[in-house]
């Protein structure tokens, strides 16, 4: 069993409070993702888990047995940097043995454990290279390989993907989602990147500003993100957020903004509020009928055209499918898919529709 539980985790610099009572639970086997922006706590809280902080108040329990206190090495946990920390010096040989090494692993179990983890990762070619004479994504390799060689029960990693290019991210998430399957350890891994996270993770925690604002599947996540940050901060491009109002019309239910209105068929609401209304940039459609607005940008992607529609003050985006020869300036109709429609309270940011 290497589950890890977080009850009521607090992590403070001096003044500075960086975690505020963080729960979380985090099955056995699952591929579990960290995902917040720059400042937000994922990666002390990584650290935390790791033992590379002491905690200010609350637990970490893994497999069962609280950690607290306990020194990293003890922990059975592997860790991945984002530098990747290899040792210059080392062959790529030697800097995967390390670990066993310090462990006091005979020379023969060495050797059968650095073959079969090379031989899972596909670097046996590079055991006699150095690492300035390796590619990034070599190097990456060779740090899995190190912190997956002594089988650890708990597998660490804190933006292990951002040093690379754009091709190599791609390929790289691919290659460890299917190595975290076959191998069934037990993964946490930190991002910023909401891609990587939806791409890879069996369930993802987003954080912000020291604080977990959703738990959820990346189905979830991306469909019924349950607060205003969450919705803005998953997904690209982002969310269409229209502040209004929900007002009943006899037994019709409305919503009402500055520039818009719609008819919320088949809707209904506990009471009239100020709301302010998300929509994905692909549940907008140009219709023959509806809000009639003025296209102000346009990006042809190949599959996809974006397009800017003003409506008013107000900047709607919609996602055309297909590559399509729409000039700026052209006067469109837009209709929404009603069913898509998610609406948040205007003071507590929280979903109402749920």
């Amino acid at each position: 069993m290497s589950e890890v539980v977080i009850e009521n985790l607090t992590k403070k610099f001096g003044n500075n409070l960086v975690l505020d009572h963080i729960n979380l639970k985090i099955d056995s086997r699952e591929f579990f993702v960290l995902l917040g922006p720059s400042g937000s706590g994922k990666s002390t809280l990584l650290r935390l888990i790791a033992g590379l902080e002491d905690i200010t108040d609350g637990s970490i329990y893994i497999g069962g047995k609280k950690v607290n206190g306990v020194q990293p090495k003890d922990r059975d946990v592997a860790m991945v940097f984002q530098n990747y920390a290899l040792y210059p010096h080392f062959s790529v040989y030697d800097n995967i043995a390390l670990p066993l090494k310090v462990r006091g692993f005979s020379k023969d179990k060495i050797a059968q454990r650095v073959k079969e983890i090379s031989g899972i990762l596909h670097i046996e070619e590079l055991l006699e290279k150095k690492p300035r004479q390796l590619s990034g994504g070599q190097q990456q390799r060779v740090a899995l390989a190190r912190a997956l060689v002594r089988n650890p029960s708990i597998f660490l990693l804190d933006e292990p993907l951002s040093n690379l290019d754009a091709k190599l991210r791609v390929e790289a998430r691919t290659f460890l989602k299917s190595l975290q399957k076959e191998l069934g350890v037990t993964t946490i891994f930190v991002t910023h990147d909401q891609s990587e996270a939806m791409a890879m993770a069996t369930k993802i925690a987003v954080l912000n500003r020291g604080t977990i604002k959703q738990v959820a599947d990346p189905y979830e996540l991306y469909m019924k993100p349950s607060d205003t940050f969450t919705a803005g901060f998953v997904g690209s491009p982002a969310m269409n957020m229209v502040p209004g109002k929900i007002v009943k019309d006899g037994n019709a239910w409305k919503f009402a903004a500055a520039d818009m209105a719609l008819d919320l068929k088949g809707m209904k609401f506990d009471s009239e509020a100020e709301v302010i209304m998300g929509v994905r940039p692909e549940h907008v459609v140009i219709s023959t009928e509806g809000i009639t607005g003025i296209i102000s940008t346009v990006e042809p992607l190949g599959s996809v055209t974006y397009l800017e529609v003003k409506i008013g003050g107000t900047d709607i985006m919609v996602q055309y499918t297909g590559l399509a020869r729409i000039e700026p300036n052209s006067q469109v109709k837009i209709g929404f898919a009603l069913d898509r429609l998610l609406f948040y309270d205007k003071d507590t940011e929280k979903l109402l529709n749920k």
